[in-house]
């Protein structure tokens, strides 16, 4: 049916019927007609079609929207019902899978309620990944996504992309994702904003600690006990000696840092450099970021992790080269 089978059955309605019902009832009638017929699905409806409503549309660019990707006739149909149905409260972000034609009413409800019919990717950072790392994860579970965009955002956010289990769309964006793990941020530290208030430590200082912490110790005990260790050398003004901001910035065998990789010029070197790196290495979880603002006081300096991620403490130098000898040789 076109516009113009429309007007001509609109003209001839009119004239059959002006009589009988007066020209009000004709005029209520054909409108109903038109609001139908603009209400149903194109005839040309792109099954299997996914639109994306970004987080800042409108109700009128979603129409457009949808009008240009041939999901509804008509923009000002789809606005009424939407205004209506949603009290004027707009459209829900996201990617909407339009598989089989629907009403223009049907549309409207499913968006501005969210009703994606989407099946979601389920993706798990675990603790301690750089954003390098959670890129790479990313591109092998969303096909097409951008690495690169993703890695290039999210450095400026080390330490402050939470790990957690998330829910995305499959056409999910890195600054959504991005702004997914940083709202998740916020608000798993919510309980130790307190804490963060009355520390002698910036927030920065702590969470770079605790980035540390994260690749250092696998449990909580050993976590607050490291903390203590490293927050101690910073406080008496010894070098921190920690091998994992090398992963960070260099490209490090498995075997661990060399002679020459320790004398790497670089602010990430703890070897030649005091304090802290400048800034977190790794994205931490909630326990290490409680070890860096909880440590743990003791009379070690020195510490290491045997083959079987057991640590063994020493007080001086000589007791961590006996540790050396007796753990890892």
């Amino acid at each position: 049916m076109n516009i113009a089978k429309i007007k001509k059955q609109v003209s001839d309605f009119y004239v059959e019927h002006k009589k009988s019902i007066g020209y009000t009832g004709v005029v209520i009638i054909v409108a109903l007609i038109i609001c139908v017929y603009f209400s149903t699905s194109p005839t040309d409806y792109p099954r299997g079609t996914i639109v994306r409503i970004t987080k800042d549309m409108s109700v009128t660019g979603a129409a457009n929207l949808l009008k240009e990707k041939g999901i509804i006739r008509s923009t000002l149909v789809y606005k009424i019902y939407v205004v209506l149905l949603h009290d004027g409260k707009g459209v829900q972000e996201g990617s909407y899978l339009f598989a089989d034609p629907q009403s223009a009413l049907r549309i409207a409800y499913r968006t501005a309620y969210g009703q994606k019919d989407m099946e979601k990717i389920k993706l798990t950072f675990i603790e301690g990944h750089s954003s390098m790392e959670l890129a790479s994860l990313l591109a092998k579970n969303i096909p097409g996504f951008d690495a690169k965009s993703f890695s290039v955002q999210a450095q400026k956010y080390e330490g402050y992309l939470f790990p957690e289990t998330y829910f995305v769309d499959i056409d999910t964006q890195p600054s959504e994702i991005i702004s997914m793990m940083r709202e998740q941020f916020e608000e798993a530290v919510k309980p130790l904003v307190q804490e963060f208030a009355t520390s002698t430590r910036s927030m920065k200082d702590i969470i770079t600690m605790a980035s540390i912490i994260e690749k250092e110790a696998g449990n909580k005990t050993d976590r607050r006990i490291i903390s203590g260790i490293l927050w101690k050398r910073i406080d008496e003004g010894m070098h921190l000696q920690v091998d994992v901001p090398f992963y960070y910035v260099m490209d490090i065998a498995e075997g661990g840092p060399t002679l020459k990789d320790l004398a790497t010029e670089s602010p990430y070197n703890t070897y030649i450099n005091k304090g802290l790196p400048p800034g977190p290495i790794t994205n931490p979880g909630l326990d290490s970021i409680r070890a860096a603002l909880n440590p743990t006081p003791s009379e070690y300096y020195f510490y290491l992790a045997d083959s079987n991620g057991v640590t063994h403490y020493a007080k001086t130098h000589d007791g961590h080269l006996a540790n050396r000898v007796k753990y890892l040789q």
